[in-house]
């Protein structure tokens, strides 16, 4: 998926490594339904605890699932709230596809959702509200 707006391309989550060298380089892609999609493989690079996927870069990959429904919309919002519930942890080596999904929108919130599933088996999942932002769009 492309990026939308200058100001995203040094993305700590989806930048380019030409761009921003210690991005995770997530990839996220729209699909059919609507929501968009990336996979993500867990390294070692991406513990917390020994052996397990940090937690800070499990929300992180939420929230950026999540900005990535908004941008494939053409809608530059930042993140007024997030609500990450850690279900099972997530292991070094496992694949993880990251979802995002847009709920709604009411008085100019954009309320979405998030998961992070090993398998069948959702571990992470979050709630998010957004709000559009011109400061989004400066660089």
């Amino acid at each position: 998926m492309k990026h939308f707006h200058k100001s995203h391309v040094m993305c700590a989550v989806c930048g380019k490594e030409e761009n921003n060298y210690y991005s995770l380089g997530a990839e996220f892609k729209v699909e059919e339904d609507h929501t968009v999609q990336s996979d993500f493989a867990v390294l070692p690079r991406h513990q917390g605890y020994f052996g397990l996927l940090h937690g800070g870069i499990a929300s992180s990959l939420l929230d950026a699932a999540m900005t990535h429904c908004l941008l494939s919309q053409q809608i530059t919002a930042l993140t007024a709230q997030l609500d990450v519930r850690y279900h099972s942890p997530i292991k070094v080596g496992d694949q993880v596809k990251v979802v995002g999904e847009l709920l709604t929108v009411k008085r100019g919130i954009y309320f979405l959702k998030a998961y992070l599933k090993v398998g069948q088996d959702t571990r992470v999942s979050a709630n998010g509200k957004f709000i559009a932002s011109k400061l989004a769009e400066h660089h």
